[in-house]
């Protein structure tokens, strides 16, 4: 049996993520019912005052996008997984 591997995205996460907050404001109120400045402002102090650290593979700001954009528009796991799927090469490299 051939196996493919399942997350073989080049849309990384974070690729993603720049996309929807560089993009037009109302993309990221849509997304994550929030403006860019008041997610950052939020990921910055989740770091600062309540000591958030990002993982090997993820950063702060994808984690909190993330749990954003399941409670906001209540996606499945699946959808999620998708969107945020982290590249192979990437975690290859690391």
């Amino acid at each position: 049996m051939h196996k493919e591997p399942y997350m073989v995205s080049y849309n990384t996460g974070m690729c993603w993520l720049n996309k929807v907050l560089r993009g037009h404001w109302k993309r990221c109120v849509n997304m994550f019912r929030m403006d860019t400045t008041t997610l950052l402002s939020i990921c910055n102090d989740l770091e600062t005052y309540y000591d958030l650290k990002p993982s090997r593979m993820i950063r702060v700001i994808e984690n909190v996008a993330m749990f954003l954009y399941i409670i906001t528009l209540g996606r499945q796991i699946g959808k999620c997984k998708r969107d945020f799927s982290i590249q192979v090469k990437l975690l290859a490299d690391a």
